[in-house]
């Protein structure tokens, strides 16, 4: 069903995005770790959405089995209908089942490290190494992922005495060395935006915590009730079960005090789901109070089937979704653009998109107000120096030619005294946003230069950028926008 499913719906403007990471692969990526470019790589072969997606449907199916193999025996023999409806009336388990994103890794390496953990502590052989692998596999595919290892060691401190548990360790810093080894040289560039240089605003009660609890009920849909139930009943004296409430509990309480700085996302969430599955599975087996469990999963089976087929079958949907039309978007794109190069303002997603069903080269370029992404990385920049290219502004439906590309690469300033050493020409004018304390720009201000074209020191720059907190630099050419150069913003 998610390889029929997969070939016939089109792609999710985020899965563009991760597919454009395949076709570069490398350690690391300005917004995630690498492995989520790994599972779109069959895409450089097969460019097709089922070529995108075919991982991900091998994993998901893997970490299936592996959740199914973590119940006790018991619970296996007398509970597989119950597993598996359950299991596939999940909402968000039933759309990673076929979608390449992020945490479609984090699912899978959650389930193996759930499997290892009961291997490790029923003393199983090669226990330490299924560990270190799902530890390294967590981190590669999304940085929450530490959460459950985090949780894990809560749960049992005297792992910290193991050696075998260093073991697993040791293995997974192994392995993750080579990410860690590209964050340093880019100056742990996607740690910074993750924690410091996404765009937010002032805390709003309804849109963070409100959201995050609408997210954590909706998350295990119409078992949130049966699963916060059976949470609060697991055996907290087994090592194994009080391992399970700590990964759920951890994901859940961290996320709800994240929640009082910053809006949540439902997958963010997603760590905690095979945990709270097999804790809730385990409380079936024991007890006949959760009869109530296999109407509501045949009724939220019905509904997700019904969700499945409008996503992939826009004829037949009331509303137009996200994976509606792109492809008949894409070429109507491509049929005004006389170029060889499109360049989208403002939206890698766009980018992707339009290269993805067109085969043709496309980039983000992004402005002043526009965050940085990994397309600020790409080295085709350079070769665009002085090449025609079609900028679009997908939000007004505009196309403009660009007959001279000029080009400065991104890079990191430090203080202003690293802005006074880029080169300009006599058509290059440099701007500084100023931000706020949520990382929004304020207002623009354009750093003056001397009329031999030298920038000017701080001293003689406008107070506004003088007493800025934090500020971003751009850089216009006299027939683009002005576009951004700085990969984090800087104290001037």
């Amino acid at each position: 069903m998610n390889a029929i499913q997969a070939a016939f719906t089109d792609l999710l403007q985020d899965e563009a995005y991760y597919w454009y990471y395949a076709q570069q692969l490398n350690w690391g990526y300005f917004d995630h770790p690498p492995f989520v470019a790994l599972l779109a790589i069959v895409s450089r072969f097969f460019q097709n959405e089922l070529g995108l997606r075919v991982m991900s449907i091998v994993l998901s199916l893997a970490s299936y089995v592996l959740v199914f193999l973590s119940l006790k025996e018991q619970t296996r023999q007398k509970q597989q209908f119950n597993f598996w409806l359950i299991l596939l009336s999940l909402p968000l388990i039933n759309l990673y089942g076929f979608l390449t994103l992020p945490d479609t890794g984090t699912l899978f390496f959650a389930s193996l490290f759930i499997y290892g953990y009961k291997a490790f502590l029923d003393e199983k052989p090669r226990a330490a190494l299924l560990l270190g692998l799902a530890m390294a596999g967590l981190m590669y595919s999304k940085y929450t992922g530490v959460l459950l290892i985090l949780a894990t060691i809560a749960s049992n401190i005297s792992l910290i005495q193991n050696r075998k548990a260093w073991l697993a360790v040791g293995i997974s810093l192994a392995l993750f060395a080579p990410h860690l080894g590209w964050l340093y040289t880019q100056d742990f560039i996607t740690l910074k935006f993750h924690f410091s240089e996404r765009p937010n605003h002032a805390y709003d009660v309804v849109n963070f915590t409100g959201l995050y609890l609408v997210n954590a009920v909706a998350l295990f849909g119409f078992f949130a009730y049966a699963v916060f139930k059976a949470l609060i009943q697991a055996p907290k004296q087994e090592k194994f079960s009080r391992g399970l409430v700590f990964m759920t509990a951890g994901v859940l309480l961290f996320f709800f005090l994240s929640s009082f700085e910053k809006k949540s996302q439902m997958q963010w969430l997603l760590p905690a789901c095979y945990p709270a599955l097999i804790l809730l599975l385990e409380r079936i087996n024991k007890t006949s109070v959760y009869a109530f469990v296999k109407p509501l999963a045949l009724v939220s089976l019905l509904l997700l089937l019904g969700l499945r087929v409008l996503i992939a079958a826009p004829q037949w949907s009331p509303i137009k979704l996200e994976t509606h039309g792109v492809s008949e978007w894409a070429k109507e794109v491509a049929a005004q653009v006389n170029t060889p190069v499109a360049a989208f303002k403002d939206s890698y997603q766009k980018a992707s998109l339009y290269s993805f069903y067109t085969g043709r080269p496309a980039l983000s370029f992004n402005t002043l107000g526009y965050r940085p992404n990994a397309y600020d990385f790409d080295v085709r920049w350079r070769a665009l120096e002085g090449e025609p290219l079609t900028l679009i502004d997908h939000k007004k439906n505009t196309f403009k030619g660009i007959e001279r590309f000029q080009h400065i690469g991104a890079q990191y300033f430090e203080d202003f005294n690293d802005v006074l050493k880029l080169p300009l020409s006599s058509a290059q004018t440099l701007y500084a946003a100023v931000l706020d304390a949520y990382k929004n720009p304020i207002t623009v201000v354009r750093i003056k230069t001397a009329p031999t074209g030298e920038i000017l020191e701080l001293s003689a720059q406008e107070e506004t950028l003088k007493g800025a907190t934090s500020i971003r630099i751009g850089i216009q050419n006299e027939d683009h926008p002005i576009r951004l150069i700085s990969l984090t913003s800087f104290h001037p």
